[in-house]
């Protein structure tokens, strides 16, 4: 059984000879009991920068932090352009190798270790875009809004363009419509007025 504390301070020894010399220094946080199991976690420290490291059963979740602001190491190692060079995550059994693999993965961080952090803050910003993309798509899906869309375009094909505008006033989240879904809104609302006009007289 792998004890989650001692693994993390184990591999901590491979990381420190990189990061350390830039003036990090490690600091163990917290060893607890999850729904996933037992974890534990730690981050070096500079100033207002920090990079966390959680271990379960093996190096999880890595995140750069600049004050407020955190990219995974992937989003980060995608934004800098070395993503297809990056050794982490690996799929060994060995719980020490997550910890290689990413003292490899360092070597291309310089932008956040004695940098400027302006790449790292860039992928924050777009990790949280893509974050709040995907809790937006969840609230639209939780309140009936993506069925009602895909119905809306059955009836739209189906040229029942009353159908749609009906549909329309009971989404709850109308701003949320991508462009093509106004476009169709607006459409099926020319065709209704038309028809409309073409009765009267």
């Amino acid at each position: 059984m792998i004890d989650p504390k001692k693994a993390l301070t184990d591999g901590i020894e491979v990381v420190r000879p990189i990061i350390e010399p830039h003036g990090f220094r490690f600091q163990f946080r917290e060893q607890g009991k999850g729904s996933g199991g037992t974890f534990a976690w730690g981050e070096f420290i500079r100033e207002n920068r920090s990079l966390q490291l959680h271990f379960r059963l093996t190096l999880g979740m890595i995140r750069y932090c600049v004050a407020d602001q955190s990219a995974s190491h992937g989003s980060y190692m995608q934004e800098l352009g070395v993503w297809n060079r990056c050794r982490y995550p690996g799929f060994s059994e060995d719980p020490i190798a997550g910890f290689d693999d990413l003292a490899h993965d360092l070597a291309f961080a310089e932008d956040f270790s004695s940098g400027t952090a302006a790449i790292l803050l860039r992928a924050a910003s777009k990790e949280a875009l893509r974050a709040t993309d995907r809790n937006e798509q969840l609230m639209r899906i939780s309140v009936g809004d993506v069925r009602k869309l895909e119905q809306m375009k059955d009836r739209f094909r189906a040229a029942e363009y009353s159908e749609v505008m009906t549909l329309a006033t009971e989404l709850k989240y109308p701003d949320k419509m991508s462009q093509s879904e106004q476009r169709m809104i607006h459409i099926a609302r020319e065709r209704t007025t038309g028809r409309l006009s073409t009765s009267r007289r």
